[in-house]
């Protein structure tokens, strides 16, 4: 690093009073000289004046030879009169002398105030300068401490990488060494029997459960007989019901009628009916349904008495894995329940020539 030079600093008002003190010294000097200089001048141009004044008035009245005597004097007056010249000419060179002076005290006084100025600048300089130092003193400072935290921490982070790393082929070793253990998990299996209330149904296909409304659909078709009348020709009614929850229900019924002396009598008999979903999407995915009370099977579920009510599950080969996932949760909500397995592509059918469902 390149070093800064030190300025000296010096006391502006001492110098001040000296150059004020020299300037007054000097000025007191040249005036003094000034006055014996005019002084002089006035004295010897009198006396010139004089002396010139006699030979002249002597040569008109006794005009006679100049003796040694007279040649002296004169010379001795035409040095009075150089004298005089010169004395003139120092008096202006004095006078030019003072002026320069002055003028030289301004220009240092102004030397002076600039070098106050550069010396108050260099100063300012020089605090920031240190500021400036100081202030990458603690950068470096903090620097060098987050650099050693980081090191530290990378160093902690590699022996616990180390650690985990020992235990880990300590947990295989243990694990390679034990014998394998079968697991048996102990599920209540209650007496099967034959369902003979109501029933609650759902589909599980395709890894999804929906809600079958079979028994809102039976509903509808028994309201639609109820107050037949009409011919009593026998015959037979094939109808859709639907879509409901995204089903619709396809269904023959058998009708026939006997008349007696209370009047018409009309008999309807179920032949047939299937559930047909719209499309394989229905429902919702079994890991959804079964995460949340708050799930659309849950809600559906929730909504049958567990005291009377069986919930039979229409099963199909794809998702017998699920099968036991949804028995779990049908147990720890107290409900009885009922597996229906369907081959793949077969309908959720009911007619009277069928099977009840039973729980297991």
């Amino acid at each position: 690093m390149k070093k800064r030079r030190r300025l000296t600093y010096r006391r502006p008002a001492r110098a001040q009073e000296r150059i004020d003190d020299g300037q007054d010294s000097f000025l007191d000097v040249v005036s003094n000289l000034v006055g014996i200089l005019i002084i002089l001048v006035m004295a010897a141009g009198a006396r010139v004046h004089n002396v010139a004044s006699e030979p002249i008035a002597r040569a008109e009245d006794e005009p006679q030879a100049i003796s040694e005597e007279d040649r002296e004097e004169q010379a001795r007056r035409a040095q009075y009169v150089a004298a005089a010249d010169e004395l003139v000419r120092t008096i202006d060179k004095l006078d030019k002398t003072r002026e320069e002076t002055e003028e030289y005290t301004e220009r240092n006084m102004a030397l002076e105030r600039r070098a106050d100025a550069a010396e108050q600048e260099y100063r300012d300089l020089l605090t920031a300068s240190a500021e400036i130092d100081a202030a990458l003193k603690a950068e470096a400072q903090t620097r060098a401490d987050s650099e050693q935290i980081a090191f530290e921490m990378k160093s902690e982070i590699f022996d616990k990488e180390k650690k985990v790393d020992d235990l880990r082929r300590q947990k295989e070793a243990l694990e390679a060494a034990k014998p394998k253990a079968t697991v048996l998990e102990n599920v209540p299996t209650p007496i099967s029997k034959r369902v003979d209330g109501r029933e609650g149904f759902f589909q599980l296909k395709n890894g999804r459960i929906a809600h079958v409304p079979l028994n809102e659909f039976q509903e509808r078709m028994r309201l639609a007989f109820k107050n037949f009348n009409g011919d009593i020709t026998k015959k037979t009614v094939e109808e859709n019901i639907g879509p409901v929850e995204k089903f619709k229900f396809h269904y023959i019924v058998d009708m026939d009628s006997s008349r007696d002396s209370d009047g018409i009598t009309y008999y309807a008999q179920l032949r047939y009916g299937e559930c047909v979903p719209l499309n394989d999407e229905v429902g919702e995915p079994v890991d959804v349904a079964l995460a949340s009370k708050n799930s659309e099977f849950c809600q559906r579920l929730l909504r049958y008495d567990r005291a009377d009510t069986t919930i039979t599950i229409f099963v199909y080969p794809d998702s017998f894995e699920y099968l036991r996932d949804v028995q779990k949760l049908l147990f720890s909500l107290q409900y009885q329940a009922a597996m229906r397995p369907l081959p793949e592509g077969a309908p959720i059918a009911v007619s009277p020539y069928g099977t009840k469902s039973a729980t297991y």
